[in-house]
């Protein structure tokens, strides 16, 4: 059974290639990651320093991280939010295709990319929760892209990942284009916990795909610690960069 497995497994590799998930580049075999080269080099990681809350990168690449003048002003309800790259080419492309177009074979790669370059929060969550998605963009997508990059990123953790915990109570319109301002009008009170008792005192994990304004996160921690959670953190694997 080895030998015909082994013997199927080339023959897909011949039959399919790998390919970057970037620019469709064939790679040579085996690619455990499905990036090429350039595209990795063009790929920008975050660096410190940055927010010690939000994560924003700052243009001075040196000193400590320290808080920027958003969160000074008006802190965030959650503790921290740290992301593996900034949203743009190549990886804008692979996270798109991804997202919208099923492409969740580049999982694994995607889950090298946070383990190769991490910036996780300093906690050992009780909870890790993925944003959810409206139960009716859920059909028409077949899947939460937040949830499969949570249990990509954290395969043994799987007993601490729930997806029916935080709840989405309304579709609210495409926020892609939209300001911060109009964001948080359509997100208000847009969440909600189905078992305010489990939360009671809980570091909470919160995993999303891309971290945009802040807007969606904000609102999620909102409500989780209304409903009892200690902390809140949140974990994306792209942020649009300001």
């Amino acid at each position: 059974m080895k030998t015909v497995s082994a013997f199927m497994k080339s023959l897909s590799t011949i039959c399919f290639p790998p390919r970057c998930l970037c620019c469709d580049t064939t790679l040579a075999p085996p690619a455990s990651l499905l990036f090429c080269p350039d595209c990795l080099d063009a790929m920008d990681f975050i660096k410190e320093p940055f927010c010690s809350c939000c994560g924003r990168t700052f243009a001075a690449a040196t000193g400590d991280n320290h808080l920027c003048g958003n969160c000074l002003t008006k802190p965030p309800h959650f503790t921290t939010a740290r992301a593996v790259a900034h949203y743009h080419e190549p990886l804008s492309s692979a996270i798109h295709a991804f997202k919208y177009n099923g492409r969740t074979f580049g999982l694994n790669s995607f889950a090298t990319l946070y383990h190769q370059h991490p910036h996780p929060p300093n906690v050992i969550p009780d909870l890790i929760l993925p944003v959810p998605l409206h139960r009716q963009r859920l059909r028409e997508r077949g899947f939460n892209q937040a949830l499969l990059l949570a249990r990509a990123f954290f395969p043994a953790e799987r007993e601490r990942i729930d997806p029916e915990l935080l709840l989405r109570r309304k579709q609210t319109p495409p926020q892609t284009g939209l300001s911060g301002k109009i964001r948080r009008r359509n997100l208000k009170d847009g969440f909600t916990v189905s078992s305010p008792a489990r939360l009671t005192n809980k570091t909470v994990l919160l995993i999303d795909d891309v971290y945009t304004t802040g807007s969606t996160a904000n609102e999620c921690a909102r409500t989780l610690k209304r409903a009892g959670a200690r902390e809140v953190h949140v974990l994306t694997l792209a942020r649009v960069a300001e």
